[in-house]
């Protein structure tokens, strides 16, 4: 997705590469800021689990038809929900180990390590970039994660029921973001309807979307430190990673470093990693591009909602490539990669 300035709100993830596999040279130095915005104290709107479950720890068009998504084996068990913003942390780390699991060994070594900050702010954001000291760090919001769940719940829901509650979900909740810089990205209470609310059958299918979007969106932001294009991710020892405090203050002073061909060949590069760690994962279900068509999707829809005007605190989504050129960019990439890896 990539930074955003103390006056935007929200983050895009950046078109892709038409090569299945990116070069691993790049522009040193682009780099991808945010803003700071404290969210109300405990707003995380979850839709209650189904009984017997509990919290682990562990864009405007539709998305063009892509292959059948990989399931796992007709004896794979229901993926308990991710109920709360700790839950979904903790799965977000795990995503990214896999990612960095999937790598060529060279690679691996530049980026083995590199740690995940969260920040509370509602922005939708996630990013890479290098603290004052040269460490390399990564980075995501409460909201990214917010919007990736409200995403997860919805299309769960209508592929399993035939619904239509993510445009519902659209046409509410992106309006009231474009509109109020302290309006949340996550699900409204009540917009899944009660007779499919508990189905742990759809809060398993919403956590494979869930793992699908944060494979493409973290896969994107690793690939800007291995390509280069930070220019601070080259295999040192790692530190923790800066607090949340001063996350603001760094995405801010990374600004300048905006650039769409870093952006471009990061998506293609996030692409990549996200098939080739979903093909390792197998019977287990296997992540593929449609998590990139989902979030490019979701930020075709709000850059749609921002329409002309100049004064929205989303209009930096004009600066980026647009995500209804970048949508099918990303399924020539898959497609390369499924003919070069059948099976």
């Amino acid at each position: 997705m990539k930074i955003i300035s103390s006056v935007l709100r929200f983050a895009s993830v950046a078109a892709l590469v038409v090569a299945c596999t990116p070069s691993e040279s790049g522009t040193a130095n682009a780099n991808y800021p945010q803003q700071q915005q404290p969210p109300p104290p405990g707003y995380y709107p979850q839709q209650p689990p189904p009984p017997g479950y509990y919290p682990q720890q562990p864009p405007p068009q539709q998305p063009p038809p892509g292959p059948a998504p990989h399931l796992g084996g007709a004896s794979a068990e229901l993926l308990p929900p991710l109920v709360g913003i700790p839950a979904m942390e903790q799965e977000v780390r795990s995503i990214l180990a896999e990612l960095v699991d999937a790598l060529p060994s060279a690679t691996q070594a530049r980026v083995r390590g590199i740690p995940l900050v969260f920040d509370p702010t509602i922005e939708v954001n996630a990013f890479a970039g290098c603290e004052e000291g040269g460490n390399p760090f990564l980075a995501g919001t409460a909201g990214l994660l917010e919007a990736v769940d409200a995403i997860a719940q919805t299309k769960a829901t209508d592929e399993m029921f035939g619904t239509r509650t993510y445009d519902q979900y659209s046409d509410t909740v992106i309006p009231q973001m474009v509109r109020n810089p302290k309006a949340h990205p996550g699900l409204p209470a009540g917009l899944i309807p009660a007779q499919y609310g508990s189905d742990p059958r759809r809060w398993s299918r919403a956590r494979e979307i869930f793992g699908d979007v944060m494979a493409f969106t973290f896969g994107h932001e690793l690939a800007h430190h291995y390509l280069g294009h930070t220019g601070c991710a080259n295999g040192q020892a790692m530190g923790p990673g800066p607090s949340p405090a001063r996350l603001g203050h760094l995405a801010t002073a990374l600004l300048p470093g905006l650039n769409q061909p870093n952006e471009i060949a990061s998506d293609g590069a996030g692409a990549v990693n996200a098939l080739d760690a979903g093909r390792r994962r197998r019977p287990r279900y296997a992540w593929s591009e449609r998590g990139g068509m989902l979030l490019l999707d979701y930020f075709s829809r709000l850059q749609r909602a921002i329409g002309i005007n100049p004064f929205s605190p989303s209009a930096f989504l004009r600066s980026h490539p647009n995500p209804q050129l970048r949508m099918p960019l990303v399924q020539t990439v898959a497609n390369t990669w499924r003919a070069r890896n059948p099976g």
